[in-house]
């Protein structure tokens, strides 16, 4: 063996040519086998389908070009729920059958299989003399209606509408019966027994294109769907979007609460007219399109798994087995949740080795050599564990302005900070695009602190536009000296505004004029609330008057506050578990039965004795109890503050007598407490800063402690002003479009207005109503104005309104709605208050968090109570305009007039 392997190292170094010839050879192959060379430990591995360029001939279709539902189609079909009509037509705007509705639904449930067996049990072999009546189709129809009926999709007294027949329907189908019949009568090859098969088969199939084969109404299938995807029936006050639906009214009674749970999913909606067309019949494309709103829950319930990241690379290999040829391809994908997958497909000189999957990108159906390098994508395993389907998501670029933190070249990794504070992390992509004022630049030009911004594309900076100063001094562009802070303090009146910023107080003044942007819209100085995060643009470099303000969403909204022990702490699961926890409400603790389990957040603070502590040092306090103060992180609950209880609780609510900052102390209720860093302060749900505090300010206090206590919670339970005026006061003189209103009292936690007489205008728009008597009267503006004629003398068949009191509700000059009321029985109560739901159904607001105005302490009480409160008659008043119920939401706050539990007046604030 050693001498055969010497002669052949001599003959090499006899042919140096042969040498170069196989080192080619060699590195040829090495060039072929690149996936070799690689190595996928670490990633999950998938392949693709067999039939899957067949499955794509299929679901090529002509004639869904430009239509709205295009890709709703696409993804349906390629995932091979729905089906189209062959010659390369789906049919989008036709109308679908009750049998192929439910088809549909038991195939998106995995149960399609199933079905068939069913179906194929129920054929009558009876015999026929060779006539084929029923198809194997109209068996597979059975056996899907039979599958949905016994797991519940469709309901006994439905399945019995549906196959009752009416008498005209009845006479039809004999009238046809008859005569299909007469073509096998006249045979004389059927025996008597063969023709009572025939008509008895031929009648089953007659009888389904009056039951099974019409049209599907929209409200059946709203039902249908319900079912399948597990909803609850929604009933009562919980019913929301369905009257908003102008024609809601025309959905069956019975239909209502899980039609209500369909559009409160977003599975189905009203059309642009806000109408649901309940016994409107259903298309295939509408169809599709409500399967496509719920095949994701579906088919991960059925052992699916359902995937989304970015294609990292791309590798390819050539081999050649036996005469077999291969080229594969393998998508090397970084998954959302951050793992990673590989996926091979694998083209074949052989069908029988083929492997891939349908892809769909652009508005494409697509093979899988069309996936490129960063594309963003959906992909699907069946149960299998084949990828079966590929989705290109839309490359939707999004722009984040603000400052550069920190840029890590090494892990690619570039981090800002935009102008509400936010804190932002991004992945650098491969060649990304960077300019500084217009001129080509690297990584290396960018500074910290500089302005940029980022145009990011799934989850990555593809470019970077950097801005500096070049300008002339002094020179400053609109909009380039920015400043954010919170709102410490604000006077709508003088339009002046304190912000915070890094513990330091600046004052600024925000004209009328000045535009104020929330969510993109310009809502003016009243929209600003005490704890906004702002942002300030400025045109000059000194100077206090912006150009424009932003206001951020409340940064620190409240989800619950609770009282417990902490019993348990899991580190890593970052999780505590709170003892039978008491939850703030209202002033109140209200018990709960139930131990609840909840997360800390990333940033969440622990204190005892005014001291911070780590989350390390929670087990050394377990059992102890504690406040804690929860925030929502896109639908999970996380603690953000938790403050452990020293002592004992003591609670206060009255207004603040007086407040110490440099000193940490306030006085309430003669009382006084200290205040920290440790202390939970909210206003209108979100924690604010303790220079938020204002002397006046009705508060709720809790405090802790031994011979000196500390607040563990103020909640500030004052008004917010808002811009709008509630006056009380006597009508002294009506004009043609005014009136002058006489001893006025202002109520407190609207704007201030010191006046005891002042000239208001009305306009058409004004909505007048008199509560004097037992029914309430709405008065024209024409029936108002008109009664100055009266002011000097009675006629029994008109009102004279002048010297009468009213409730006048003003946004500056202009009062928008008027209550006339009784001075010596007025009997009425002026409340702010949250709600807690709407009945539209029976025209009621049930009201939660109720403040009602003392009129001798000039103060709110708390109202402890929930009022449910009828609006039959009630004005509405919302963004200063007049509104009805249907304009009213869940998250709005009310300013109410009312009597006991009847709404006057409703404004929403």
């Amino acid at each position: 063996m050693y001498k055969n392997n010497i002669k052949g190292t001599l003959a090499l170094r006899a042919c140096p040519q042969v040498l170069v010839y196989l080192l080619i050879i060699i590195m040829t192959l090495s060039n072929l086998s690149t996936v070799h060379a690689q190595t996928y430990d670490g990633l999950t591995q998938y392949d693709g389908i067999q039939n899957y360029k067949a499955l794509k001939n299929n679901i090529s279709f002509t004639d869904i070009g430009t239509h709205w539902a295009k890709d709703s189609i696409n993804r349906i079909s390629a995932l091979s729920i729905i089906r189209g009509l062959g010659d390369e037509k789906f049919g989008p705007d036709r109308t679908i059958s009750r049998e192929e509705a439910i088809s549909l639904i038991i195939r998106l449930m995995g149960l399609e299989s199933e079905a068939q067996l069913q179906g194929q049990s129920m054929v009558d072999n009876r015999d026929t003399g060779g006539a084929k009546i029923l198809s194997t189709g109209d068996y597979w129809a059975d056996g899907y209606i039979k599958i949905a009926s016994n797991i519940g999709i469709i309901a006994p007294e439905e399945t019995r509408a549906i196959e009752t027949l009416t008498e005209k329907e009845r006479i039809a189908l004999e009238e046809s019966l008859a005569s299909r019949m007469v073509s096998y009568e006249i045979k004389e090859a059927y025996t008597q027994a063969q023709l009572n098969n025939i008509r008895s088969q031929l009648q089953t199939k007659l009888e389904k294109t009056y039951t099974w084969k019409r049209p599907v109404s929209r409200e059946q299938v709203a039902v249908w769907i319900a079912r399948a995807a597990g909803l609850s029936p929604i009933t009562g006050q919980s019913q929301q979007i369905i009257y908003n639906l102008k024609d809601w009214s025309s959905i069956d009674t019975a239909k209502l609460p899980l039609i209500e749970a369909v559009l409160q999913k977003g599975i189905m909606k009203g059309n642009e007219n806000k109408s649901f067309l309940p016994k409107g019949s259903m298309k295939r494309a509408e169809m599709a399109t409500i399967i496509d709103n719920i095949h994701l829950d579906t088919l991960t319930n059925q052992g699916y798994i359902i995937k989304t990241g970015i294609v990292e690379r791309i590798d390819t290999l050539t081999e050649s087995i036996d005469g077999t040829t291969n080229r594969k391809k393998v998508f090397i994908i970084k998954n959302d949740d951050s793992t990673s997958s590989a996926i091979t497909v694998q083209e074949s000189n052989k069908d029988i080795f083929n492997r891939g999957f349908i892809a769909y990108k652009n508005g494409k159906i697509i093979y899988p050599s069309e996936i490129l390098t960063y594309d963003y994508i959906r992909y699907y395993i069946n149960p299998e564990n084949n990828v079966i389907f590929v989705e290109a998501l839309s490359n939707e670029r999004t722009e984040i302005e603000g400052f550069i933190q920190e840029i890590n070249q090494n892990q690619g990794i570039m981090i800002i900070k935009d102008y509400y504070n936010r804190t932002y992390s991004f992945k650098i992509a491969e060649g990304v695009n960077i300019r500084v004022n217009d001129l080509w630049a690297t990584l290396d030009d960018l500074l910290y602190g500089q302005e940029v911004t980022l145009r990011i594309s799934n989850g990555n900076v593809v470019t970077i536009n950097g801005y500096l100063d070049m300008g002339e001094p002094e020179y400053i562009h609109p909009g380039e000296r920015i400043v954010i802070g919170k709102v410490l303090y604000i006077d709508r009146e003088n339009g002046k505004i304190a912000l915070t910023q890094d513990n330091i107080q600046q004052d600024y003044i925000i004209d009328p004029f000045t535009p104020v942007v929330k969510n993109n819209t310009n809502v003016g100085i009243n929209s600003i609330k005490e704890g906004d995060i702002i942002r300030l643009e400025f045109d000059e470099y000194k100077g206090n008057m912006p150009i424009k303000a932003y206001i951020a969403q409340p940064d620190r909204q409240i989800a619950n506050l609770y009282k417990a022990d902490i019993v348990n702490y899991n580190p890593s699961r970052n999780e505590i578990i709170l003892q039978s926890p008491a939850y703030y409400d209202n002033t109140q603790w209200k018990n709960t039965p139930q131990d609840t389990k909840l997360t800390l957040s990333s940033d969440s603070s622990i204190y005892i004795n005014g001291r911070a502590i780590t989350k390390e040092l929670l087990k050394s306090y377990l059992g102890r109890e504690a406040y804690i103060a929860t925030a929502d992180n896109f639908g999970k609950e996380e603690v953000i503050k938790l403050v452990f209880k020293t002592g004992y609780e003591k609670k206060y609510y009255n207004s603040i007598q007086d407040i110490a900052f440099g000193d940490g102390k306030l006085k309430v209720d003669y009382n006084e407490m200290y205040f920290d860093e440790s202390t939970i302060i909210l206003k209108d749900g979100k924690l604010i800063h303790p220079y938020n505090l204002k002397e006046d300010d009705d508060v709720f206090v809790i405090s802790h402690g031994t011979s000196t206590h500390t607040a563990s919670l103020i909640s500030v339970e004052g008004i917010e002003a808002t811009g709008l005026v509630v006056y009380r006061g006597r009508i002294d003189d009506i004009t043609q479009y005014g009136f002058e209103l006489y001893d006025i009292d202002i109520i407190e936690g609207t704007e201030k207005d010191t006046k005891r007489r002042r000239d208001f205008d009305i306009s058409e728009d004004t909505k007048i109503i008199d509560t004097r008597y037992d029914e309430i009267k709405e008065v024209t503006v024409e029936e108002f104005t008109n009664s100055r004629f009266l002011k000097d003398r009675y006629r029994w068949d008109e009102e004279n309104y002048i010297k009468e009191y009213v409730y006048a509700i003003g946004y500056g000059d202009m009062v928008v709605a008027i209550d006339i009321i009784d001075r010596d029985k007025e009997g009425q109560v002026i409340s702010s208050a949250n709600i807690s739901s709407i009945s539209r159904q029976e025209d009621m607001i049930t009201l939660k968090d109720i403040r009602d105005w003392n009129h001798f302490r000039e103060s709110w009480n708390i109202n402890k109570s929930e009022v449910n409160l009828d609006v039959k008659e009630a004005l509405f008043i919302k963004n200063g305009k007049p509104a009805t119920l249907n304009d009213i939401r869940n998250s709005d706050s009310l300013y109410i007039i009312r009597r006991n539990d009847e709404g006057y007046i409703i404004i929403c604030r």
